[in-house]
């Protein structure tokens, strides 16, 4: 395969897919990166014509962003907002702390699937069909999984009181 000139032609349209999904410049240069150093080790086992390109160089992206993270885990989901940073009240930056901390909780009690899905859903914000998508399931299991996260988090939330671990 002319990897090069699948580089010209795709590249950027690998980079936006990956870019939509995990919401961060260099990630996403990095990422796009990889799929592309993977697509071509693996290349040798495809003959030209033989297996859709975009479709490969896809389900490398979405298979090293969710490898991604598993590596990273909730700590790194919630990085501490900016904008506490611009808070002159010592207050502020500790209540911010305590809802991170308290979320980070609920978080902690799903299971792998109801992350990944809360983590597409809610935090980064994709539609249920790109969830879909990305986690290779259909619609209305990512509905149905999420739902349950949900509820799971907030009977969390319920219990447990502010600012305490259990």
């Amino acid at each position: 395969m002319n990897w090069e000139l699948i580089w010209r032609e795709h590249g950027r349209e690998i980079f936006a897919y990956v870019y939509t999904r995990v919401r961060n410049k260099e990630e996403a240069e990095d990422l796009t990166q990889e799929v592309f150093v993977k697509a071509i080790r693996s290349g040798e086992r495809y003959q030209e014509g033989s297996v859709n390109v975009v479709a490969l160089l896809k389900t490398i992206a979405k298979n090293l962003i969710i490898d991604k993270w598993r590596t990273k885990g909730t700590a790194q989901i919630f990085p501490l907002s900016e904008e506490a940073g611009n808070h002159s009240s010592s207050e502020n930056v500790e209540k911010l702390i305590e809802e991170k901390d308290e979320i980070k909780r609920a978080l902690s009690i799903l299971n792998e699937d109801q992350l990944k899905v809360v983590t597409c859903r809610l935090i980064q914000g994709h539609s249920v069909k790109e969830t879909a998508a990305l986690l290779g399931k259909n619609e209305s299991t990512v509905k149905v999984i999420q739902f349950r996260a949900i509820e799971k988090m907030k009977n969390k939330l319920h219990q447990m009181p502010a600012g305490r671990d259990q």
